[in-house]
């Protein structure tokens, strides 16, 4: 494939022109971003929702339930700014939670990264290739993630490794990966792109990190795609 770093996105007939547009700025919609620019290839992201910074996210009942939006396709009705960061879906028996936002779930998880079960590697469903690579790509995602080792034993960490222990064969124990800064230098070198806070252990991973201290995609995936030419518009 031919690579082309002119601009982000050229201009035709008084349209914007790209080789591809990628719908939401999630992990699948950042990675393939990111992929696509680092290529040449002139990308489009398209989100819904807005940029958030760390003093924009909620930090106490009242204000998450202000950033909360609900639609039911059972009873016709929304409430809620269309951009909240929270988007809840109910339609028939399922009900969907999902992150608005640019860098999208990756604003209000945890950003806990395991190993790959075994049994899962295991699934003849993969291709042959993707096993070869795996512990490369595995590698490779964490480091961009600026996953580390929490120094200390939060409460969480704990009903996490349990968690891990109930759900993966022949779980090894070891101390959990989170994708957040705990004030380690090789957090900033290894994501390398944005100035990040440390962790204050305040629990509000959930509903954002107020203290700039998560790896969201935003940080990583999404400004490394901006800097090899990329181009992107919220919908909102």
């Amino acid at each position: 494939m031919e690579r082309r770093r002119d601009k982000c996105g050229s201009v035709e007939n008084g349209h914007e022109s790209y080789d591809t547009i990628v719908v939401g700025s999630g992990y699948g919609g950042s990675v393939a971003a990111c992929r696509l620019s680092m290529a040449g290839i002139k990308t489009c992201l398209i989100e819904k929702g807005r940029r958030w910074e760390a003093e924009d996210f909620p930090t106490d009942s009242y204000n998450i339930m202000s950033a909360v939006r609900t639609d039911s396709r059972k009873w016709g009705f929304n409430v809620g700014a269309k951009n909240a960061l929270f988007q809840i879906h109910e339609q028939d028996d399922s009900l969907v939670a999902v992150a608005c936002g640019l860098g999208g779930g990756s604003l209000v998880n945890a950003g806990v990264l395991t190993p790959a079960p075994i049994r899962t590697r295991r699934d003849p469903k993969w291709p042959k290739e993707w096993n070869d690579d795996w512990d490369i790509c595995q590698s490779t995602a964490s480091r961009m993630l600026g996953a580390h080792r929490v120094p200390i034993e939060f409460p969480n960490a704990r009903v996490m490794e349990q968690v891990v222990r109930d759900e993966i064969e022949d779980y090894i124990p070891d101390s959990i990966k989170l994708s957040i800064n705990f004030g380690q230098d090789e957090t900033s070198k290894s994501t390398g792109l944005q100035q990040m806070g440390n962790c204050q252990a305040c629990g509000n991973c959930l509903s954002g990190c107020p203290y700039n201290a998560k790896c969201s995609t935003d940080k990583n995936y999404i400004a490394s795609a901006i800097q090899a030419c990329f181009f992107f518009r919220a919908e909102s």
